[in-house]
């Protein structure tokens, strides 16, 4: 708490930074690129915290939880936005006295709103970005932690409603999504805003051949949204046709045991390999043909983006954003969510196919290399975080870590 703010851009999020979500490949790459351009800047989540205060509120949340999760879960993300207030409070006191505002880059709306809270006392700007699907609450019914309409639902859309209109600027990964905030809320109309896509930097393993585990790979949280069952079903279909491929699902969460009941129900435990959660699970993409996706909605999910940046077909249902990373037919296929028999159609097609395998191949590195690769967007992200340009690329400070 006694370090000195050295520079300009504090990222917030309710997330530690350690987990495997696309959120935290985001900013923890932002990080890394923006010490490259030389800007010193800091981290701040609610974790950890050794405040008394946020120790008995977390304590009590937890007795709560008993007789209602969704009362409880609004407490929890209370006591993360007062932790978070506190902790850049902190950081902002050593500050001194007429120097430029600093960026607060919050990653979900409570963040923002932590931070527009610190603008009230210190000289701040406030950028948000839009990386959940359709919105907080959603995601949070898909998950089954919050019923429509329900007390957790309103705090989460409340919070986004009285917040986003009120941030000096909002960044979205997609037009999708874009558009979808903007119908729901026009307010955000008066905002600065610009959209944005998600990198990633170019890999080491570009232009490899490493040894194939498997046919398949998908990467991704093991919950009902992200729909892994129906790789299962098409994988079992494919294998009424004759064409017997594998499967690697990389990833943990709460449908593990239903998806490997599936699987053995499916016979499908000698084709499928349950790899659990992989720290920096890209790496494992060049072991395998192909990349497949199943969500029922996304926003501009990092896992595809990988795929392209190692020359991998994509075979994921135009939802979303996907629609905006890549093309139907060219760097993959488009598979229908509703129809076994069409999807299994076409992934047979890709990996049967030479030809087409290799086209999509090509087509992807050529996508990666002409829209994500960070050599062409961090610039961009930066320079719109921040408001302002830079100065060449040069090794310079640290990003501090706010306890």
């Amino acid at each position: 708490m006694g370090n000195r703010l050295k520079n300009d851009l504090i990222i917030i999020s309710l997330l530690d930074g350690n987990g495997p979500t696309g959120v935290e490949t985001h900013f923890n790459q932002l990080i890394h690129e923006a010490r490259i351009y030389g800007i010193d800047g800091a981290f701040i989540s609610p974790y950890p915290s050794g405040r008394i205060w946020a120790k008995f509120a977390r304590a009590l949340a937890r007795a709560i939880r008993l007789v209602s999760k969704e009362f409880a879960d609004i407490l929890g993300r209370w006591v993360d936005s007062k932790v978070i207030e506190a902790k850049l409070s902190s950081a902002l006191s050593n500050r001194p006295s007429g120097a430029e505002p600093v960026t607060l880059y919050a990653q979900d709306p409570l963040s923002a709103r932590a931070a527009l809270m610190t603008r009230k006392t210190h000289a701040c700007r406030v950028v948000a970005v839009i990386h959940y699907n359709v919105s907080e609450a959603y995601e949070l019914f898909m998950k089954g932690e919050a019923k429509i309409d329900g007390p957790l639902w309103r705090f989460v859309m409340s919070t986004e409603r009285k917040t986003l209109p009120q941030v000096d600027q909002i960044i979205f990964v997609s037009e999708f999504m874009r558009k979808v905030v903007f119908d729901r809320l026009p307010k955000i109309a008066s905002v600065p805003q610009t959209v944005i896509p998600n990198f990633v930097p170019r890999s080491d393993a570009e232009g490899n051949q490493p040894e194939l585990n498997a046919d398949m790979i998908s990467i991704g949280t093991l919950e009902p949204r992200k729909n892994q069952a129906f790789l299962l079903r098409v994988l079992a279909r494919t294998n009424s046709l004759g064409y017997a491929y594998t499967l690697t699902l990389v990833g943990s969460g709460p449908d593990q045991a239903k998806l490997k009941a599936l699987a053995k129900e499916l016979d499908l435990e000698k084709q499928v390999q349950f790899a659990g959660f992989q720290k920096n699970a890209a790496r494992l993409i060049p072991r395998h043909r192909v990349l497949v996706h199943a969500a029922q909605v996304e926003n501009m999910p990092i896992t595809l983006i990988e795929a392209l940046a190692l020359g991998r077909p994509i075979l994921a249902p135009a939802v979303g954003g996907i629609t905006e990373i890549f093309s139907d037919a060219v760097e993959g296929y488009y598979w229908p969510l509703d129809d076994i028999d069409a999807a299994a159609a076409l992934l047979i097609k890709t990996l049967s196919d030479t030809e087409t395998y290799h086209r999509f191949a090509q087509a992807a590195l050529a996508r990666y290399r002409k829209k994500f690769d960070s050599n062409l967007l961090v610039g961009h992200w930066l320079t719109t975080i921040l408001s302002q340009q830079f100065l060449p690329r040069t090794y310079h400070h640290e990003i501090h870590l706010y306890r």
